[in-house]
């Protein structure tokens, strides 16, 4: 099979999304293989998209214009260890369900969540290879870290956003000529969404400007023994800025602990003057957010991957994120109240500079789709061998 003569079959590739945090990732991929006649691409949808308390994301994947093919119901009751796992265990059946209906030629995943590791495990009992975004990276502060390289081990083709990355997968054993280094997806729809006027976008928000706003995105910690320890730094230190700092913080990730972030967030944005919270920006509101704001606050890997695109500093909270790329707009700090409130401050001294992003240049889709394009029989992809790498400095 190939998909690079006008008569051959079409690849079908089935791109599942979990969440908010790979949905911004997929989007434009997802484009640039539905305009090329070469692929059928279907989408299926899980995780935190389906539930009302996050915002039922899934609505806003349908009205920016998406057909959701098929949906799997997580089952998610709560945060809890148990719970998390029960859900897991739900998606894998039902990806199973899917795979089984839809007879994908390739499966198309991002980044580390569980979801991801749910569908990945599902595609591998079922022989259908997994082109895996965002592999290789490190977060040690989460169990992200460790969900992304076990994906990374079970895939067949990679598109790690850094050279770092795809330095690391084979270290891992994958062979080089199934790493692709493109960048990062991300990137791709920061740079084509239209920025709207200032002033619109506050009044979108039912919000009266101040002199320095604060995009504010804190997920739980999930290999601490308190998930939401550094969230109560981080909102302490919140609750001390002065009058003239506007928050604008957006929900936490389905992670174990963050119904105790939630209420943190939620007691916040009820008793701080300028302060909204939205459980899901979606994706045109989020980067415009990005676009108006003087600072991201947090331990989002957005404050990484995009933010220094558009110049703006990045408060970079606690272990989270511990180990990732990270541009010179970057400033870590410890969860403390008083060191994130110096941070803070300090950003917003500094204002917005020209940074170099290490992540890419917005053009990571079409890359993907060249490889895809250029693939043969993906079948061939099941059959892997270690790939032995001599020791590096």
């Amino acid at each position: 099979m190939t998909a690079t003569t006008s008569d051959a079959p079409r690849l079908r590739i089935l791109a599942v999304s979990g969440s908010r945090a790979d949905w911004g990732y997929l989007v434009k991929p997802i484009e640039a293989l539905k305009a090329d006649p070469a692929f059928d691409v279907l989408l299926a949808v899980t995780g935190q998209h389906l539930e009302e308390r996050s915002g039922r994301t899934i609505d806003n994947i349908r009205n920016a214009g998406f057909a959701v093919d098929d949906i799997i119901e997580p089952h998610l009751a709560g945060d809890s260890a148990e719970e998390t796992t029960a859900a897991l265990a739900h998606i894998a059946s039902g990806m199973g369900k899917v795979i089984a209906a839809r007879k994908p030629h390739l499966m198309l995943l991002l980044g580390d969540r569980y979801e991801t590791l749910a569908c990945a495990s599902a595609a591998m009992l079922a022989r259908v290879p997994i082109a895996h975004l965002c592999g290789g990276d490190i977060s040690e502060g989460a169990v992200d870290d460790v969900i992304r390289h076990a994906v990374s081990k079970l895939s067949h083709l990679h598109f790690p956003t850094n050279s770092d990355a795809a330095r690391r997968l084979r270290q891992m054993g994958e062979a080089p000529e199934r790493v692709h280094m493109v960048g990062s997806t991300g990137l791709d729809l920061l740079l084509a969404t239209p920025i709207m006027p200032r002033d619109d976008f506050f009044a979108r928000l039912k919000l009266q400007p101040r002199k320095h706003m604060l995009l504010v995105t804190m997920h739980p910690v999930t290999l601490a023994a308190d998930p939401a320890a550094e969230a109560k730094a981080l909102v302490t230190a919140l609750a001390a800025l002065g009058d003239d700092v506007e928050l604008i913080i957006s929900g936490t990730n389905a992670d174990t602990g963050r119904h105790g972030i939630t209420r943190l967030l939620e007691n916040l944005a009820a008793t701080r003057s300028g302060t909204v919270l939205v459980p899901s920006l979606g994706n045109a509101l989020f980067v415009n957010a990005l676009a108006h704001c003087d600072c991201m606050v947090g331990n989002s890997s957005s404050g990484l991957y995009e933010a220094p695109s558009l110049g703006i500093p990045t408060v970079n909270v606690g272990i989270r994120q511990q180990g990732r790329l990270r541009a010179s707009s970057v400033t870590d700090c410890a969860a403390e109240p008083e060191v994130i409130r110096a941070a803070i401050v300090a950003a917003l001294g500094r204002g917005r500079v020209s940074t170099r992003n290490p992540y890419g240049d917005g053009h990571a889709s079409r890359r993907i789709v060249e490889v895809l394009k250029a693939l043969g029989d993906p079948a061939l992809l099941l059959h892997k061998t270690f790939h032995e790498v001599g020791e590096e400095p």
